[in-house]
């Protein structure tokens, strides 16, 4: 299984006359680089993953995610939010062959919100070069700044279309990160790619670089893929009839997060072009599915289908769903059979809630 890596830093952001964003790639497009001596990144698209608004019908249950409750952090001028910042990351290669890297940075102010968003940056570069190169602390913090930057700025922006009620003071806010945390996070995901990732994958390689399956851009696959996305969004990110936040945990310990939403790009692409997945991508994708087919069957399945029912996924069209999802299992009927010769069959309307 992939390690996912996600670093806590709970920050108090110290308002700045400089712009928020003090790097030159703040708009998604792809003609907007950053040269870092000769490797170039583009920042060409932000995602929101999703946004947790707390209030009194989903309170906010921890002061600090991932802070130790020994170690309260209370910030000097209570004027100031404080932030907490995690960041995950992926990579890989698109259709075309370039090579790109994915910043997922969390951002979170207590008792107001948390947000999850993906920015999507593309390497332009006319040399061969190795994953290796990319992950050089002094390179890759240019894209780990800009992301936590992208990350406050939507958080606001969010918070905004919400309701969420900001002071004037944190609208009016311009965080300047200290040099010294974006170097600490940087370095924890560095070390995680050499120490971690990097041995996974050389460890998959096999599995990386094997076709799975090839899926056609037409109706009924749409609604396959789309409607296990939607099941699996509600139960982790959004519907309040769930225990969100425990069930993240419980389901990114057996599918790492940041590979989750790399399948569920793969997935959206499925709209205007026909998608590939290898076999370690199907291998995390049928567990996924499996677990929204047992969900949406099981005891909190009324509030599942209510919300299918609502975006228009009418008893029939659920239907395709099962029997496209069917169509994949059998598909890949050798990665079933090594799943369940690994005893990775999982109860998940026993575990999750």
């Amino acid at each position: 299984m992939a390690h996912d890596v996600e670093t806590t830093h709970a920050l108090s952001l110290q308002p700045t006359n400089q712009p928020t964003n003090q790097l030159p790639i703040t708009q998604p497009t792809k003609n907007n680089m950053v040269r870092t001596e000769e490797m170039r990144f583009g920042l060409y698209k932000v995602d929101l993953l999703w946004f947790e608004k707390y209030s009194a019908e989903n309170p906010d249950v921890e002061e600090f995610l991932g802070m130790p409750a020994d170690e309260p952090m209370e910030p000097e001028n209570p004027d100031i939010p404080m932030f907490v910042l995690t960041c995950g990351y992926d990579f890989g290669k698109n259709s075309d062959g370039v090579r790109e890297v994915y910043i997922d940075s969390f951002t979170k102010l207590p008792h107001y919100g948390a947000l999850k968003l993906r920015s999507y940056y593309e390497i332009e570069n006319k040399t061969d070069f190795e994953w290796d190169d990319v992950f050089l602390p002094e390179r890759f913090r240019v894209i780990v700044e800009n992301a936590i930057q992208n990350g406050l700025k939507n958080f606001v922006t969010q918070c905004e279309a919400q309701d969420v009620k900001l002071s004037p003071e944190m609208l009016a806010h311009k965080p300047d990160i200290p040099t010294q945390e974006i170097d600490a996070l940087t370095a924890n995901l560095t070390n995680d790619y050499f120490n971690y990732r990097k041995p996974f994958i050389e460890r998959n390689a096999e599995a990386i670089n094997m076709h799975a399956l090839t899926i056609p851009p037409n109706q009924n696959w749409t609604i396959t893929l789309h409607l296990t996305l939607l099941v699996m969004e509600e139960v982790l990110f959004n519907n309040l009839h769930f225990n969100r936040r425990k069930n993240r945990e419980k389901f990114f310990e057996v599918v790492p997060e940041s590979i989750f939403y790399s399948l569920r790009n793969k997935c959206i692409m499925l709209n205007t072009q026909e998608i590939t997945f290898n076999q370690m991508e199907i291998h995390y994708w049928l567990i996924a599915q499996d677990c929204a087919l047992q969900m949406a069957m099981g005891e909190k399945g009324d509030a599942l289908t209510t919300i299918m029912l609502s975006r228009g996924f009418t008893a029939e069209i659920q239907k395709i769903w099962h029997i496209g999802a069917g169509k994949i299992v059998e598909m890949c009927r050798g990665t079933v059979e090594v799943s369940i010769a690994s005893k990775e069959k999982f109860d998940w309307y026993k575990i999750l809630s």
